[in-house]
């Protein structure tokens, strides 16, 4: 029968002797009190099976991995850390069962900081931020307190400088919030819902790397934790970075705060390491180790600030949304300088699109006018010439207002042609709907503007623009136009080139102030552009305002109106139509046949009750 020396905490004596001891008696055991200022001396190879809490472990561990002790761990009530990196069974009799019935421990990987044991994980950060990242079980409610807490700090909070070298020397200059090294992405909240959980053992850290450039970046990354979802081993937002290697050395300009399992310390430089296969286990449960010889460093860190970027960030508190720095300035201009040109892909898209939107407008047919609008490329033009006024940039503004000039010219001359092409002269649902546009068009315009520079601005959401272009419409209006111009009818021209000025105006406007929040361009650059593109605006609102108005005025009419009864008529499907005085034209339900005067009558009393003139078109109807 093998010999086991059973180590208890000593400071639980009595739990020990009631809960523990009667379930070792058949079993030949050398019962050890622990004592922290005395370890015991044990021969190598020893069957050690260890009731301790974590802060005893963390004191034993290294040296049963010295001594080559097979270490089996019965669960504590303070042994929390170690039960999860080890899998210990939960109740005391299944792991001693587990301990016993191993016939050869299994070697398992320590990972150790500044040569300090590390069960779960090691922080770097603002503690009021990262600290709750670090705990290893919370509820939801302790997740929304410590996400409040959270929320409070941030307004206060930084970045700060880090350099960190990888096992193979690969050096990374950058700025983070907050960093955690883990040996399994499982030991700490913060990690488990960045990298996917592996089943098998490797002998590597995973550093991760938090560095948001604003409040909304944080806000995402605490949407994600409280509402996760499966990580992702392929992609990884812009404000996080992953290492996976064996060693990683952490230091900056000054000394560092960072804490190990919850226990905060500072140091000048941190070394983290794997040291492989230093503690035998007795253990069914752990996972399957993979060879050293099959694991391979891996350093993804794309979107995280570099150069000129982090003494920017580091030099003053989050913002709400994240500022440009200079390299995203220089790649945004060049992509936007690219849009301005009017390439051939952009004269075949702009005639295509409208012949599309111009047979979808004579077929009445919403589907095809919404293919003719994400066909349509007129939005690239207008977001670069946003930039451009914006940034007083004069050949941004000249090139890209040339492919706009140009983008308008063949969609009123195409649209024109397909007109007189085809034989109809009717003004259906589709085409009336762009000829009286008011300011609720422009408040489209506006939030579409902002949409569109943000997405412009942020490569990872520019698969937007698609949804930005179908709410924004910019060519169906011009096809209407064309259709004016094909009709000789001056108000349906008129009424679709106002939309379509609507559009442009208000777009130009929202991308510009979008892209000023968004640190393109300094105020006093910026100020110029904004006073001309409201001032556009503020003239484009004139009609708008008064065709909303207008819009009231006819709402109002057929809310009182529509169901009204008098002398046993009840008034139906009530339709207005601009004139002066106001056309009405509605149906009278009877149940008599209604003569000349009864109807003379009626629309007395409907003028009394709008206090308005009216000019009345009436359908009567008998119902029996």
């Amino acid at each position: 029968m093998r010999q086991y020396s059973i180590i208890y905490d000593s400071q639980q004596a009595d739990i020990f002797e009631s809960e523990l001891k009667p379930l070792l008696q058949d079993c030949e055991c050398d019962f050890i009190a622990y004592d922290p200022q005395s370890l015991p001396s044990l021969a190598e190879n020893s069957d050690v099976l260890t009731w301790l809490a974590d802060e005893d472990l963390y004191h034993l561990l290294p040296k049963a991995a010295e001594h080559k002790w097979h270490i089996g761990l019965i669960p504590h009530s303070e042994m929390k850390r170690a039960t999860k990196a080890f899998f210990v069974p939960k109740k005391m009799q299944d792991a001693i069962a587990d301990c016993m019935a191993v016939e050869n421990p299994v070697s398992v990987d320590l990972m150790y900081c500044n040569e300090e044991l590390v069960l779960g994980s090691v922080m770097f950060g603002n503690p009021n931020i990262m600290a709750p990242a670090a705990r290893i079980e919370e509820s939801i409610w302790n997740k929304l307190k410590h996400f409040g807490s959270l929320a409070i700090n941030l307004s206060k909070s930084h970045l700060s400088p880090y350099r960190i070298e990888t096992a193979k020397q690969t050096v990374i200059n950058t700025a983070a919030l907050g960093i955690s090294v883990v040996y399994r992405p499982s030991s700490s909240e913060f990690t488990r819902r960045v990298v996917a959980e592996s089943k098998q053992d490797e002998a590597s850290l995973h550093t991760i790397i938090f560095a948001p450039r604003s409040i909304v970046e944080v806000a995402r990354f605490l949407f994600a934790s409280i509402f996760p979802q499966k990580p992702s081993s392929n992609s990884l937002p812009d404000y996080l970075g992953h290492l996976k290697t064996e060693q990683v050395i952490i230091s900056g300009p000054t000394a560092l705060d960072y804490s190990i399992d919850g226990r905060h310390l500072s140091a000048e430089q941190i070394q983290i390491l794997i040291k492989e296969n230093s503690l035998l286990v007795l253990s069914s449960g752990l996972p399957e180790k993979l060879s050293s010889q099959d694991q391979k460093e891996s350093v993804r860190v794309t979107g995280l600030p570099k150069g000129q970027a982090i003494d920017e960030l580091i030099n003053r508190p989050l913002r709400w949304i994240h500022h440009a720095d200079q390299d995203e300035v220089k790649e945004t201009f060049v992509i936007l300088k690219e849009n301005a040109r009017a390439s051939e892909a952009y004269l075949v898209l702009m005639v295509l699109s409208t012949l599309l939107a111009t047979v979808g407008l004579f077929a009445n047919s919403a589907p095809v006018i919404i293919g003719a609008m994400i066909l349509a490329p007129l939005m690239a033009p207008i977001i670069s010439l946003s930039m451009g006024v914006l940034r007083q940039n004069s050949e941004l503004v000249t090139q890209s207002s040339k492919t706009l000039v140009i983008g308008i010219a063949l969609a009123l001359f195409f649209g024109t042609l397909l007109t007189l092409m085809i034989p109809l002269q009717s003004i259906n649902h589709e085409i009336g709907a762009r000829l009286s546009p008011t300011i609720l068009d422009l408040g489209v315009a506006i939030i579409s503007g902002v949409a569109g520079a943000y997405a412009s601005a942020r490569s990872e959401v520019a698969k937007s623009l698609a949804g930005v272009a179908i709410a924004v419409a910019l060519v169906p209006p011009l096809a209407v136009s064309g259709m004016g111009i094909g009709w000789l009818d001056w108000e349906v021209f008129s009424g679709a080139f106002l939309l379509f000025m609507t559009n442009l105006v208000g777009i130009i406007l929202a991308a510009s102030a979008t892209f000023l929040v968004m640190g393109f361009s300094p105020f006093h650059l910026a100020k110029k552009g904004m006073v001309l593109s409201t001032a556009f605006v503020l003239v484009v609102s004139i009609p708008l305002v008064l065709a909303f108005t207008s819009m009231v005025d006819e709402q109002r009419i057929v809310h009182t109106l529509e169901g009204w009864k008098t002398n046993g008529i009840e008034i139906k499907d009530v339709k207005i139509r601009s004139g002066t005085p106001t056309y009405v034209s509605v149906k009278l339900l009877s149940n008599i046949s209604l003569q000349t005067e009864q109807i003379d009558q009626v629309k007395h009393q409907m003028e009394t009750l709008l206090g308005q003139n009216i000019r009345l078109e009436a359908t009567t109807v008998v119902v029996r």
